[in-house]
């Protein structure tokens, strides 16, 4: 017996050092029924030999068995053998960075594979856009806009090259400019004034873009350009290089010939005409926005046209700015009229009595109003509104040319003698005749 198990245990020992050492469980329970060994069921062999071969099964001898387990079997063998009957075999795979077998199942790696994939939707946001409520504001048509340009924005660059100031004023300066177009070296007056301040400039846009008269200065448009650090409005008119109707009176002391006199007093009663036609009140009506322009001597014997300029202060009568035409305060008050000065009514009559002032500043070569001096504005309310004086007609002037004045001097605005009147007065419709260079005017 003792030599039977000596080499049982040699076998055994010689079939662990060429397959590994054995795992061996102890399954102590009650008393089962003993049943037929199974190694396949109980040990587990060991991956960490080199030869991946799988061991032979041990040997299979009842001698071996009583003496290795002598414990009666658990019951979970025959429960492992039921079950190891209705399953299939499952194939192993070893890892190789493992030391133990892992046994992966087939079904199961299947099963894993099936399962449907849960597509996790997101939930769609409906994110509402605020509605902002845009209230429109309320744009009064006789007030213009930035929206008056032509091209509804700014400008880099001007299309001009300012050369020489003309002229300054409380709205802004005039230079004299010339166009960047080396094929036509056009010149404009261009009027400029910063964007936040030019809303003269553009009243007189929205003016000049409606006449288009011999008599009345031309508008080529406008341009909103960036200069610096500032936006400016650039009005762009049409260039009169013959100076103002206040440079030639100050040119020529003692005032001007009655001849020269009664051409311009024709063209700017027919600008005034003109403009009056269209429902305009021009409001500031003085020789230095009566410009001159250069006309060939065959049309005119001293060589120069009239024009009527600067309708910042124009008014349309029937539109909202202009109302019922009384409140209003506007013009040079030296020449403005007694119902206009006095209680701020404008009507086709506070032009006449402008041009009158004007007419006798080009006669005199003296400023209107001048024996009074310099006034603050109350003194000319008091004065021209209030009182029953009339601008100094001098007795040295032609009986002709007193009443014409007189005519365009009365307190009444009613009464005041209108466009058409004034042109067939004597001193404008005298058939005498003239020559100048030769050319006959009559």
């Amino acid at each position: 017996m003792e030599e039977m198990m000596r080499s049982e245990l040699v076998s055994m020992s010689s079939y662990c050092r060429r397959y590994g050492h054995l795992k061996l469980h102890d399954f102590s329970n009650p008393s089962f029924k003993k049943t037929k060994y199974s190694p396949t069921k109980v040990f587990v062999v060991s991956s960490s030999s080199s030869n991946s071969t799988s061991p032979p099964p041990l040997p299979q001898n009842p001698i071996f068995q009583s003496f290795f387990f002598p414990v009666t079997p658990s019951p979970i063998i025959p429960y492992l053998q039921h079950c190891s009957r209705n399953t299939k075999k499952r194939k192993f795979t070893p890892s190789s960075s493992s030391g133990s077998v892992k046994v992966i199942s087939r079904e199961a790696f299947n099963a894993a594979v099936k399962k449907p994939s849960v597509a996790v939707k997101k939930p769609t946001v409906a994110v509402k856009k605020p509605t902002v409520a845009v209230k429109k504001p309320i744009v009064d048509v006789n007030k213009p806009t930035v929206a008056v340009t032509h091209d509804r924005g700014v400008r880099k660059s001007s299309s001009w090259v300012k050369s020489r100031l003309l002229g300054k004023g409380g709205y802004g300066s005039v230079y004299l400019a010339t166009s960047k177009d080396g094929r036509y070296k056009t010149e404009r007056a261009i009027k400029t004034a910063e964007l936040s301040r030019a809303s003269s400039l553009m009243d007189e846009r929205r003016i000049l873009k409606r006449l288009k008269s011999p008599f009345v200065i031309y508008c080529y448009g406008d341009e909103i350009v960036r200069e610096g650090t500032s936006d400016c409005y650039n009005l762009i008119l049409e260039y009169c290089s013959g100076q103002c109707l206040a440079d030639v009176i100050e040119d020529n002391q003692g005032g001007l010939s009655e001849f020269d006199v009664k051409l311009y007093a024709k063209d700017v009663l027919s600008g005034l005409s003109y403009i009056h036609d269209r429902n305009i009140v021009h409001c500031d009506i003085k020789p230095d926005n009566l410009l001159l322009t250069p006309v060939d001597h065959r049309f005119r014997s001293n060589g120069f046209l009239t024009k009527i300029g600067d309708f910042g202060l124009a008014m349309e009568k029937g539109s909202v700015e202009y109302g019922n035409g009384c409140g209003h305060k506007r013009g040079t008050t030296r020449y403005m009229a007694p119902e206009l000065i006095g209680h701020g009514v404008i009507d086709f009559a506070v032009d006449i009595w402008a041009f009158g002032c004007s007419v006798l500043e080009m006669l005199t070569g003296v400023q209107v109003w001048g024996e009074h001096g310099d006034l603050v504005y109350d003194d000319w309310v008091s004065l021209i509104g209030h009182s029953d004086l009339i601008p100094n007609i001098p007795s040295w002037l032609s009986e002709e040319a007193k009443d014409f004045l007189k005519r365009c001097f009365v307190k009444e605005p009613n009464a005041r003698w209108g466009i058409n009147e004034l042109l067939n007065h004597p001193f404008l419709s005298s058939n005498q005749v003239f020559s100048h260079n030769g050319f006959i005017y009559e």
